[in-house]
């Protein structure tokens, strides 16, 4: 049995869903990041960063960051063919993504939405929100580019974990001036992870929505 902790809306969003398609037996537990429950004792002693999501496995075995907590599930669970096998035609494309996506845009949106982790005072911050900004807008671009002529998805005509985090960090910039949902094949892949049940149950049981 896994249990996993997560804070609605955060980077556990693809772990969730996945491992929802995946049927693992699971226990989902909240962390109320509006009480900084994340930064307990008792939840720091789990994950020292105090972030979500942690992974609880194997009878009391612990691990975090959610790039790796997928890659982690595809391999145990290969059976839901969430990632391309090692001699696959997609593995490396797909090995490209997961590291692209969690290196890239998710660090960019986090100097975003915590950029007084970053820099200190106002104007520092708002500078980095704002070159943040300007960086995903980029990100955003090239990544619609590679759906349109390669896609639907990131590897091509097959699904991945990949696709999952993606979906999740364009969630990520509903608030921005120009969400990643607002272009075309940003948005087309959004609607087939929300056409997906595992991610609307996600969101369903996380309380959130979804723009598109």
């Amino acid at each position: 049995m896994y249990k996993l902790f997560y804070s609605p809306g955060s980077a556990a969003m693809a772990a969730h869903a996945m491992m929802i398609e995946m049927g693992v037996e699971a226990e989902f537990v909240l962390v109320d990041d509006a009480k900084n429950e994340q930064k307990s004792a008792a939840y720091m002693k789990l994950n020292p960063h105090g972030r979500v999501p942690t992974l609880i496995y194997d009878d009391g075995k612990v691990m975090y960051e959610s790039a790796a907590i997928c890659a982690f599930l595809t391999e145990r669970h290969p059976e839901a063919k969430l990632a391309p096998a090692i001699d696959h035609a997609d593995r490396g494309l797909y090995l490209q993504w997961m590291a692209y996506l969690t290196n890239t845009p998710q660090e960019a949106s986090m100097q975003w939405w915590h950029s007084e982790n970053y820099v200190d005072g106002a104007d520092a911050q708002a500078k980095m929100k704002a070159k943040a900004e300007e960086r995903l807008a980029k990100m955003w671009t090239f990544l619609d580019g590679e759906l349109a002529t390669k896609g639907p998805y990131l590897c091509g005509s097959t699904w991945y974990a990949c696709d999952y985090f993606l979906a999740m960090l364009i969630r990520w910039t509903r608030r921005m001036p120009k969400p990643g949902h607002t272009y075309p094949n940003l948005s087309k892949l959004v609607r087939a992870a929300m056409a997906r049940p595992a991610y609307a149950q996600m969101l369903t049981d996380e309380g959130i929505d979804q723009p598109v």
